[in-house]
């Protein structure tokens, strides 16, 4: 996405230049001969639909609306666009100019789940600090979509150095290189605001195109947040940390978090319906329907659109891979809760039959509002898994009252894990048989 936007500011660059020598022209005719230059120069087919103004004094300026571009799948709407140039500036090569003021407003780019609303720059030219600030809103569902009306929109600001290299494959194409130094993110879940500063670096990959599917191979490089309190579904944490990594199309993250609140009532239905199966106290019974956590560790890895998550939330620890959509954010992942023995100052507390028990996970919705918990449609299956151990368990135990350890080790596996329907008339017989 970085790349999409950037080369619109390289077409703004190569448009001032062209427009300027076609200026004197009719606005038809220098609307077509831009297209015609801008199409020829970027490899993406461009076509000014809209108005096209200039203004010479006191600073060389351009407006244009409804611009469009296109390259393959890859579509962009550019509603309206404005460039200011000195007049002084004229005096260097292109690649040198410093443009006073850079616009674009309502930057559609199709398939996306978010719209740039507005993003800005003062003072761009390559290699330089710049300060910027953008607009995003959230999409009710994948562009062509309207705004998601309960959604606020998320101001972005800061700083970034932009540069352009040779590439070493193609001596004709270059490679963007960009710093994002003091960015700013804030928005508002609801009546929550939120907000985070971060840092990173991006290099475009020699060589490396965007599939339909996978825009990550484009750019390596990592950002590092820190965020303010932050909710995610039914995950809620305060100040956290995290880190961001592009390496050769795959994309991970890592995050921690101290001292939230994690809603938890998926898991008490579930051990609700096992306990009453089993027979067993319900460990569930007094629990609250969110529950404060001591710390939350989050590692994940993205690429094309297969996804792998690890979280630890104080004892419980999830594994879940599957699908995660770049472009709509749709996510279909599944794995596994397993909760460990409880240490001092954690609620989830179970028996030892319980614990360390994998109970199917999955994550289901957009990666912006996820649908996560256990699968309580599992718990009659773990149920008979659970009958089926204490029946094991059980029967070993009677076996070790007639039977020597020495004479424990010896027998095979397949007899030690065997388990009878009847569990007393097989237990009954089995030690018969020891006893002759």
């Amino acid at each position: 996405m970085l790349k999409k936007i950037f080369f619109i500011l390289l077409l703004l660059v190569v448009a001032a230049a062209v427009g300027l020598y076609f200026y004197l022209g009719d606005k038809e005719r220098l609307k077509a001969d831009l297209s015609t230059q801008l199409s020829a120069s970027s490899g993406y087919e461009v076509d000014i639909q809209g108005d096209l103004n200039w203004q010479i004094l006191p600073s060389i300026g351009l407006a244009a609306s409804i611009v469009k571009m296109r390259d393959g799948e890859t579509q962009i709407h550019v509603g309206k666009l404005r460039v200011k140039l000195n007049i002084d500036e004229l005096t260097k090569a292109p690649e040198e100019w410093q443009l006073a003021d850079l616009t674009l407003q309502e930057v559609r780019i199709k398939d996306a789940d978010f719209r740039i609303q507005q993003f800005a720059l003062q003072n761009f030219a390559l290699g330089a600090a710049t300060p910027f600030q953008a607009q995003l809103l959230v999409l009710q569902g994948s562009e062509p979509s309207e705004v998601k009306a309960d959604a606020a929109p998320i101001d972005v600001e800061g700083t970034m150095i932009y540069r352009l290299l040779d590439s070493k494959r193609d001596p004709d194409a270059t490679l963007s290189d960009v710093k994002l130094t003091e960015i700013n993110v804030r928005s508002e879940l609801g009546d929550t605001p939120i907000s985070a500063e971060c840092t990173g670096a991006l290099r475009e990959i020699d060589g490396a195109a965007a599939t339909a599917t996978d825009s990550l191979n484009v750019y390596n490089g990592g950002i590092d947040c820190l965020s303010s309190a932050f909710n995610l579904g039914t995950l809620t944490w305060p100040e956290s940390k995290a880190t961001l990594s592009l390496n050769n199309g795959r994309m991970s993250a890592k995050m921690s978090a101290a001292k939230g609140r994690l809603d938890i009532s998926k898991l008490k239905t579930t051990l609700t319906t096992i306990s009453a199966i089993t027979g067993e106290d319900n460990p569930a019974a007094d629990w609250p329907d969110a529950m404060e956590y001591q710390s939350l560790e989050v590692d994940a890895w993205l690429e094309d659109e297969q996804a792998k998550v690890d979280a630890n939330i104080d004892n419980l620890k999830i594994a879940m891979q599957g699908t995660l959509a770049q472009s709509s954010g749709e996510m279909d992942l599944a794995g596994t809760l397993t909760i460990a023995q409880a240490s001092a100052g954690q609620l989830i507390r179970l028996s030892s039959r319980l614990t360390d028990l994998p109970l199917p996970f999955y994550c289901k919705g957009t990666a912006a509002e996820p649908d996560c918990g256990p699968d309580a449609r599992a718990a009659s299956h773990i149920a008979k898994e659970l009958i089926k151990r204490e029946g094991q368990r059980q029967l070993t135990a009677k076996i070790k009252d007639v039977i020597p350890d020495a004479l424990m080790d010896k027998l095979p596996d397949a007899l030690k894990d065997k388990v009878p329907d009847n569990l007393k008339e097989g237990a009954k017989q089995l030690l018969d048989l020891f006893k002759r």
